[in-house]
């Protein structure tokens, strides 16, 4: 499973990096939020998919 973001909608407000701290990361530099994970870990696939259903304007993608 994947996590993808579409930063052309993102508003950056910050939802998922504090709800999932350790799926998600602020990028200060580029302004985007990073997702920490190129696979997401079996442990953590529940997060993920409930990640992508808190994220307030649903830029959030969860790929099988």
């Amino acid at each position: 499973m994947k996590l993808q973001i579409n930063n052309n909608y993102c508003i950056r407000c910050g939802i998922c990096e504090d709800l999932y701290p350790d799926l998600f990361k602020r990028n200060y530099k580029e302004h985007v939020i990073d997702i920490l994970y190129d696979e997401i870990p079996k442990d953590k696939e529940e997060r993920a998919v409930q990640a992508a259903a808190d994220c307030a304007v649903a830029v959030i993608k969860v790929i099988q």
